[in-house]
């Protein structure tokens, strides 16, 4: 499926540019390498020629995210994509069917950048909140709202993201909602580094749309910060659990945030060593296959599952 001529897509870059005015995201995305360049607190530099760390790239809530001020998602996507190309990154997105809307044309952006796509249910609700009847009922709402693109654009296999990382707070709950995707061929995508980005996006859509210039470095500065620590954290997890380094899947959101800072963070990650893999890749990592039972209530990364897990309901070694 080809979604434009070259003629219009320079034309619609042309409005985008007009878009990223209004909202102040290209003046954020300019001066982010001022920011940086200017005061820069983050905690690493290139590393020395090694045998290179692998990390998956990953976006929920696509199209955008939702926000409490207004949301730009011609800007917003753009961004994130420029950067992403920059990098040579492909990754895959997460889509909430109940936001895809008249945004049919900004999902086939990512697709059409060699990007793939997932289903994260149709209105992005907890599993420990819902019966089981009604998150399945999610999911296939998610999937039929999505399916028409997937094909069209000839995507073979099909991705499933639980909303919060929630997988199921009971045996029955986790058990059904499995045996429910492995039905339907999804293939679930965890993840091993978790960013609380929203928080930092909330902190960012508080400065308003032009921002203080010394308060908008700082921020950029501590979430860089951030997940740099939330890496090294996983990179411990993984060496106390595995003993070996895991192909890591670093969780984002298609936010303001990350629109003006993925560019630094990507360079942040490369220069602590990593190089960028598809999800299908990282999960072909033995990681993934490893058994879980973890029953909890909060949304960890699946390194914690493994360490949480209830002895009772693993398999016998």
């Amino acid at each position: 499926m080809k979604l434009e001529s070259k003629a219009k897509v320079a034309g619609k870059l042309g409005k985008v540019t007009c878009l990223l005015v209004s909202l102040s995201l290209l003046f954020l995305a300019v001066t982010t390498t001022t920011a940086f360049s200017k005061d820069n607190k983050s905690k690493t530099k290139p590393t020395a020629k090694k045998k290179l760390k692998e990390m998956c790239i990953t976006f929920n809530e696509l199209p955008v995210a939702k926000s409490f001020g207004e949301v730009d998602r011609q800007a917003i996507t753009y961004l994130i994509l420029d950067a992403l190309k920059k990098h040579k990154v492909k990754t895959i997105g997460f889509v909430v069917g109940d936001q895809i809307g008249d945004s049919y044309d900004i999902l086939g952006e990512w697709l059409n950048d060699g990007n793939i796509l997932g289903n994260m249910t149709y209105s992005n609700q907890d599993l420990n909140e819902l019966g089981i009847e009604q998150f399945i009922s999610d999911i296939k709402a998610g999937h039929d709202a999505l399916e028409p693109m997937l094909s069209g654009f000839g995507q073979k296999k099909r991705y499933f993201r639980y909303p919060y990382l929630h997988y199921g707070n009971t045996v029955e709950s986790k058990k059904q909602i499995k045996l429910y995707l492995n039905a339907h061929h999804y293939i679930t995508v965890p993840a091993t580094i978790i960013i609380e980005d929203y928080l930092y996006n909330l902190s960012l859509e508080k400065m308003g749309k032009i921002p203080d210039t010394n308060k908008y470095y700082s921020l950029l500065n501590e979430y860089i910060n951030h997940v740099v620590d939330e890496i090294q954290n996983s990179e411990n997890l993984s060496m106390q659990i595995l003993k070996r380094p895991c192909r890591q899947i670093l969780q984002l959101r298609a936010n303001r945030l990350n629109a003006v800072a993925l560019d630094e963070l990507l360079t942040t990650i490369e220069n602590m060593g990593y190089q960028f893999i598809s999800v299908k890749r990282a999960l072909k990592d033995k990681l993934y296959s490893q058994p879980e039972a973890y029953f909890g209530t909060r949304g960890v990364s699946y390194l914690e599952m493994i360490k949480e897990s209830n002895p009772d309901y693993l398999p016998a070694e």
